[in-house]
């Protein structure tokens, strides 16, 4: 159930492109993917996100509900309601990285396990510039459900690293891996993403399928909103502000 938590950091976007490129520099491969889902530039303006998700993970019988909010400059919430089993509630002020839910209770979360939510709580993180990175290398060529995608491996400013793979024909991020900190050690874990559609000018994939120790989470985005979102949404619940040193 912890991995259920590390579905959220992960929301990426693309875009087409047309013609299969053929040799690409890291850097080339991170820009025709910002044009791709970003073709007139509107992440950089987007205050605020809100997007409705059902998860199922069949190998458990259960579908979930997932709200997520994030508002600039680095805000974000999310709440998974299960059926029969309660919310379990996650986010990150700006400052502290938390999470809550009817098996754990309350908590801090720190060092690698927060910096995934850390990083996606960025807005800018759509968008993959490389500014976003410390360091970008080529990773080979994957083929992923019959599309041949070239990889990057990434290191983000948190420390986090990723390896993300690129359609060679659209551009778009079709597979992401990484290794997850989490109280239960170290998970390997594998997330597809497709069908893109456009809200307002920018892709955004609407599937994800997620593979991590031996079961699969499947994403579906039912809605997505631009927007200014309700500062209260990221306000630390009275149980884990009182987790915080004085």
């Amino acid at each position: 159930m912890r991995s259920l938590r590390h579905s959220f950091a992960v929301l990426a976007l693309l875009a087409v492109g047309g013609a299969t490129v053929a040799a690409q520099s890291p850097n080339e491969i991170l820009a025709r993917y910002t044009r791709t889902i970003d073709p007139q530039g509107k992440i950089a303006s987007i205050q605020g996100m809100k997007s409705t998700i059902t998860m199922d993970i069949p190998a458990a019988g259960m579908t979930a509900s997932i709200v997520a909010m994030q508002s600039r400059p680095n805000l974000m919430a999310m709440v998974i309601d299960i059926p029969g089993m309660g919310q379990m509630k996650q986010g990150y002020d700006g400052t502290t990285a938390w999470s809550s839910d009817p098996m754990q209770g309350p908590r801090l979360i720190t060092g690698q396990e927060a910096a995934a939510l850390v990083d996606g709580s960025d807005m800018n993180s759509m968008a993959r510039k490389p500014e976003q990175f410390t360091h970008i290398e080529a990773a080979g060529e994957v083929d992923v459900d019959g599309v041949k995608a070239n990889c990057l491996k990434l290191t983000w400013k948190s420390g986090r690293v990723t390896t993300e793979c690129f359609s060679s024909a659209s551009g778009l991020l079709v597979e992401s891996r990484q290794t997850q900190q989490s109280q239960m050690g170290e998970v390997e874990a594998v997330t597809r993403l497709s069908d893109y559609r456009d809200v307002n000018g920018i892709l955004v994939p609407h599937k994800m399928t997620q593979s991590a120790m031996g079961m699969q989470q499947m994403m579906t985005t039912t809605s997505v909103e631009f927007g200014p979102q309700d500062p209260k949404a990221f306000e630390l619940p009275p149980e884990v502000k009182a987790l915080k040193p004085e």
